[in-house]
């Protein structure tokens, strides 16, 4: 082969795999990309998916202070399963109704925190602490535990698909509703 072929040839190999380098960093997340694409990519998918289980919580939450067992009922998928306590799964959504309406029943104010969060595809987790004020007959008590919380997305809509709540701790004296014997804390 003479220099000059064999020259243009070296050169047509260069710009062909340059260019396809070039290519690959212009396309977001492509293999063979730069990495930090792919970085930025899920790191919008996070975010994304973080902004929307947040949202639904805070739906939850608002829900159960207003004692709304149907608008709570709509942030649950259709096959959506709940575990509270030491209880029998309530599976699906007119088990899920009789269960959240009993626990409308029981309690008060709730708190809910995030302290873990992952995600991947349409799937979503959020865990950390909750906070319950249980109504009894004889006053309430604020409890606290842990819940964990299972989301799924079906296109930009993210429903609860399963829910476990363990309440484990009693944070405080339980307060009197009235008497017999007085009034105050007991």
């Amino acid at each position: 082969m003479n220099r000059p072929v064999l020259l243009t040839t070296m050169i047509a190999a260069m710009v062909v795999l340059s260019s396809s380098g070039a290519l690959a960093q212009r396309r977001p997340g492509t293999p063979g990309g730069d990495g930090f694409s792919a970085a930025l990519n899920m790191a919008e998918f996070y975010a994304d998916v973080m902004e929307h289980t947040d949202n639904v919580l805070k739906q939850w939450r608002t829900a159960w202070a207003a004692d709304d067992a149907d608008e709570l009922l709509e942030l649950y998928t259709e096959d959506a399963v709940i575990i509270f306590e030491q209880d029998e799964p309530a599976r699906g959504r007119e088990a899920i109704r009789e269960k959240l309406a009993a626990l409308l029943q029981q309690t008060g104010e709730v708190q809910v925190s995030i302290g873990d969060f992952d995600a991947s595809g349409r799937m979503g987790m959020i865990s950390g602490l909750l906070t319950f004020e249980m109504q009894g007959r004889t006053g309430s008590r604020t409890m606290t535990g842990l819940h964990l919380t299972v989301l799924t997305r079906k296109g930009r809509n993210w429903q609860i698909r399963s829910q476990v709540i363990r309440l484990g701790t009693d944070t405080g004296r339980a307060t009197r509703i009235g008497p017999p014997g007085g009034s105050g804390s007991g």
